[in-house]
């Protein structure tokens, strides 16, 4: 039986109906886009002033290796994530932010002014290319296109991700993504492959901006087949370049990483790590997703952090599980029944679906329980359905062709209306969220009363109080009180989890600051039968011993702690000191020696060597090397 494709009889379940245009001649109009764009910089203007907060410490302002700026490019590229901080190993790889951090670092050493600049106007950009997106996908339909690009840049669950500099990798790897399934689906609708090339090498740059972006390996094929306008889209060419730069994406990730061994993930990171079998586990996991689902449809309240016990492990007798796996079993059940169909919103549930799925712990117990910034991706999935939704009650009587014009009776309707409270609401939320993350003490300070189950949120806070970036300043007494303070909410995530090793070894540096050794020495060796391969709890026994005077002892520490990290820079500098107080001064230069090889910016290292040498009593290396340190830092400027 033919298909009836006139107006009045258009199916209400169908695909959007759209006007008969030629999508490889469609022309896409400049100023919606344009207002998507602006519609998301205007929102997050208010972080450009913000600093460094949460995990730009980790990847920026505390990474040896991001701080020697372009010169570190070609070990950034051969090295996992969060290479140079500290002695941390971890199993990430995600090269090309980290690069631009470091060409960051370069242009305004310490000065957060470049990343958020960055991450908002790729925000702004990611807008404007979505757009162009929806709109080639509906084939002309302005008012659905741009209801659901401003829902996506309005919705508040994307604060962490904008506010957030590291978050870079989230902002660069949706970008290029959705940038290269443009391409795609036009190279699709082509006989030529130079389309399906381009495609493919802006995809293979998402992939070195984060990992999650192998997810469109099965977003391609899925769009194409529902939106491409020839038969084309089954030619298995169009597909192999993409297979291509994914495979050699793996092979160059594990190539990089080979060697380091992914380590347990701790309760403390993921709470279903402490599920005692796997029916808590996997009832938990699903009722995560439903909250997933709850702070898309009603963002409040955010948090940065939902560690544990914020969401207590449960069973498959729990409401909150079973009203989860109902609502996640109906949209794929309805994605699928609607497949044949083509409908548009079997290809937003599908997408929210296959995008979501490596952060549901479903299939792998990840690094984290629950975080705002998963659902970057799969948010557009529920934003392009939403759209959906109040594009049919703003149009119900007819096809959903509009243009973009203010004389057009769509602007009158109830959706209309819905939909601006929908963006009017979630824009608010938005602009009043950004400024917690105007940095750790505001971020910290907020969330702890929000998130106040979590051992992290309490484990950030005593953590940042305990740094001397909350009390410089102050007078002794006001400084001893902010350590206090950072004590008690240490002990506030040590009462929640008994078990988190960070957290005592905080309270240790938090001990040893008051001056008060011995209870310095009991919260490390607390945090060392917890955690016994941790070397900086290592060093920091070994800096007690040190200032007793016990010199020996010290260095059998600084020993431990560098043969639990061979690049561990400060324990190099510690040992040499220590070889130093003992006037065994070859020994001292060895060390320090290490120090600076493992990071060329160790201004207080030099400083020793410059020192280590006038002992010797070789003027010559002593000023080139205290000019060395000068140079790093004027605090090490001699008079």
């Amino acid at each position: 039986m033919k298909r009836n494709t006139s107006r009045k009889s258009a199916p209400v379940n169908s695909r959007p109906a759209v006007q008969k245009q030629d999508t490889k001649r469609l022309k896409i109009p400049f100023v919606p886009g344009l207002l998507a764009a602006l519609l998301g910089f205007l929102l997050y203007s208010n972080t450009l002033q913000h600093g460094f907060a949460l995990d730009d410490y980790s990847v920026i302002l505390e990474n040896r290796l991001t701080k020697q700026g372009t010169g570190a490019f070609p070990e950034i590229f051969t090295t996992s994530y969060r290479y140079g901080y500290y002695f941390t190993d971890d199993d990430l790889y995600r090269p090309l932010p980290k690069a631009l951090f470091a060409l960051e670092w370069a242009l305004a050493p310490g000065n957060p002014a470049p990343g958020h600049w960055l991450n908002v106007l790729l925000f702004a950009f990611t807008g404007f290319i979505l757009f162009r997106l929806l709109y080639r996908f509906t084939k002309g339909n302005q008012i659905l296109s741009l209801f659901a690009s401003s829902l996506f840049m309005a919705h508040p669950i994307h604060t962490e991700v904008v506010a957030n500099i590291k978050s870079s990798d989230e902002l660069l790897a949706l970008f290029f993504c959705i940038t290269a399934l443009v391409l795609f689906i036009k190279g699709s609708d082509r006989k030529g492959s130079g389309g399906n090339l381009i495609s493919a090498l802006i995809y293979f740059l998402a992939l070195m901006s984060k990992e999650s972006s192998i997810t469109f390996i099965a977003v391609f094929p899925l769009t194409a087949w529902f939106f491409s306008d020839t038969e084309n889209w089954k030619s298995l060419k169009n597909y192999l370049p993409i297979v291509v730069v994914t495979a050699l994406f793996l092979l160059i990730r594990s190539s990089v990483l080979k060697g380091i061994e992914p380590g347990m993930v701790s309760i403390a990171d993921n709470l279903l790590a402490g599920a005692q079998n796997y029916s808590q586990k996997f009832a938990t996991a699903v009722l995560i997703l439903g909250l997933y689902f709850k702070l898309l449809i009603f963002p409040q309240p955010l948090a940065f952090d939902y560690s544990y016990n914020q969401i207590p492990l449960t069973g498959i007798s729990d409401p909150g599980f079973i009203i989860s796996a109902l609502v996640y079993v109906s949209i794929l059940v309805v994605s699928v029944r609607l497949l044949p169909k083509k409908h548009f919103l079997a290809y937003c549930g599908l997408f929210f679906l296959i995008t979501l799925s490596v952060y549901s712990n479903l299939f792998i117990t990840i690094g984290s329980s629950m975080g705002e910034r998963f659902l970057y991706m799969p948010s557009l999935g529920f934003c392009l359905a939403l759209g959906w939704v109040l594009c049919k009650f703003a149009d119900s009587k007819h096809p959903l062709i509009g243009k973009w014009d203010f004389s057009n009776s769509i602007y009158k309707t109830p959706g209309f209306i819905v939909m601006l409270c929908f963006v009017t609401g979630y824009s608010f939320k938005t602009i009043t969220r950004n400024p917690v993350w105007k940095n750790n003490g505001t971020l910290y300070e907020n969330d702890v009363h929000i998130s106040e189950n979590s051992t992290r949120t309490h484990y950030y806070l005593g953590n940042y109080l305990v740094k001397p970036e909350a009390w410089e300043g102050k007078s002794k007494e006001g400084r001893d009180s902010v350590l206090r303070r950072g004590i008690s909410e240490l002990q506030k995530s040590i009462a929640i989890y008994p078990g988190f090793a960070d957290a005592h070894l905080q309270m240790g540096v938090a001990y040893d600051k008051l001056e008060m050794p011995d209870s310095a020495l009991f919260c490390y060796n607390e945090a060392l039968k917890l955690n016994p391969g941790n070397a900086t709890i290592y060093n920091n026994i070994g800096t007690v011993f040190f200032k007793k005077g016990d010199y020996a002892q010290a260095l059998e520490y600084f020993r431990n702690a560098i043969s639990h990290d061979s690049r561990y820079a400060e324990a190099y500098a510690n040992a040499g000191s220590a070889f130093g107080m003992m006037q065994q001064y070859d020994d001292a230069l060895s060390a320090l020696f290490n120090a600076v090889k493992w990071d060329p910016g160790y201004a207080q290292a030099y400083y020793y060597i410059g020192l280590t040498y006038r002992f010797k009593g070789d003027e010559q290396n002593a000023k080139a090397y205290l000019a060395k340190a000068a140079a790093l830092d004027p605090a090490y400027k001699q008079n």
